[in-house]
């Protein structure tokens, strides 16, 4: 597949593909752009609706049968559990840590390997996250380490 990338004045971002036919692989770009795209109905602690972009979440958690999505600023809650949410945003950049927690890899600033085979990954908002040791080897492998 080739690539190309035009920087072009305008207001809005603009995303053009050319294919002779929609296959697997045309099929799997615009999942990926689509899911990318797609807003996360989440709600605050006065039961406020915000629509969130998927790169706004640094990380979400599982307690007591609810999920939680932390951002740069707040704290959320959203109906969705961690596996749908594995299941939307895993193509851009989502992993799964441990049987409660699933953070955006674009947001680690820090990996340090710890005893047990675990690896404790800081995100930008300076939380420490500890990775367990089943995932840990898959989120080596996913990261090229």
């Amino acid at each position: 597949m080739k690539i190309t990338v035009e920087h072009r004045e305008g207001k809005e971002n603009e995303v053009i593909l050319r294919c002779r036919e929609v296959d697997e692989e045309m099929l799997w770009v615009l999942s990926l752009l689509h899911s990318g795209m797609q807003k996360l109905c989440v709600w605050d602690d006065n039961k406020a609706a915000v629509l969130l972009s998927p790169g706004e979440m640094v990380y979400c958690e599982s307690v007591e049968e609810r999920t939680f999505v932390y951002t740069a600023s707040a704290v959320l809650q959203t109906a969705l559990s961690l596996a749908e949410l594995e299941g939307r945003y895993a193509q851009i950049g989502y992993f799964r840590i441990g049987k409660g927690t699933l953070i955006n890899l674009h947001r680690i600033r820090r990996l340090k390997s710890e005893r047990g085979g675990r690896i404790e990954a800081t995100v930008e908002t300076g939380e420490k996250l500890l990775v367990s040791r089943h995932y840990a080897p898959l989120l080596r492998e996913r990261l090229g380490l």
